[in-house]
């Protein structure tokens, strides 16, 4: 088995940043503050993870996407299981607030989880993809894959959100995500 060193991307984008504090001050709701601290808990899991793998966590840089943590000494088994692991945390949570009653925590959970699943790279279902690949195909090849399969699931996604909107008449919340990854997919179509 081949090891290596991997940028694990937080995203954590100014522009998030600055819709959820204008979101607090239009809506007198705190709801997205809880979502940011399900999001961090989703972090602790990969780090968690790769804690327990034998993996070493190096620096934090910062970039365009957001924050970026180094990993080291992962096979790619080990880099599947760290990338399932956060989603794992919050599909875990997701269960234990809805067994408690807890609607918002349970959903927010929920979304965070079935979201972060997707096969889109840089979303942990794309990062678990590539892993899987690795040991099997030429970096190309996965690549190419990953960003074919990614588009294949933008476009049910694409068309929930559209729906979405049409049926609220004014929720652009999930059409807003579509956009942001199909620019995943773009942006990361040459990142191996």
């Amino acid at each position: 088995m081949r090891w290596r060193s991997r940028m694990k991307k937080i995203n954590v984008s100014p522009l998030l940043i600055l819709l959820l504090i204008s979101y607090i001050l239009i809506e007198g709701s705190f709801d997205p503050l809880w979502f940011l601290f399900f999001s961090l808990l989703h972090e602790l899991g990969h780090i968690l993870a790769i804690r327990l793998l034998g993996g070493r966590i190096g620096s934090f840089a910062g970039g365009g996407q957001g924050l970026g943590l180094t990993v080291n000494g992962l096979s790619y088994r080990g880099e599947f299981l760290a990338a399932l692991a956060g989603p794992f945390i919050s599909l875990l949570l997701a269960g234990m607030f809805a067994l408690a009653g807890h609607g918002f925590f349970c959903y927010a959970n929920l979304a965070l989880g079935l979201m972060n699943l997707l096969p889109i790279f840089p979303l942990d279902g794309g990062r678990m993809l590539r892993a899987f690949l690795a040991e099997r195909l030429s970096p190309d090849r996965q690549r190419r894959i990953t960003q074919s399969v990614g588009l294949v699931f933008i476009f049910p996604l694409l068309a929930l959100a559209f729906w979405q909107f049409l049926s609220s008449g004014y929720n652009l919340s999930l059409l807003f995500v579509c956009l942001y990854l199909i620019g995943l997919i773009k942006e990361n179509g040459n990142d191996v």
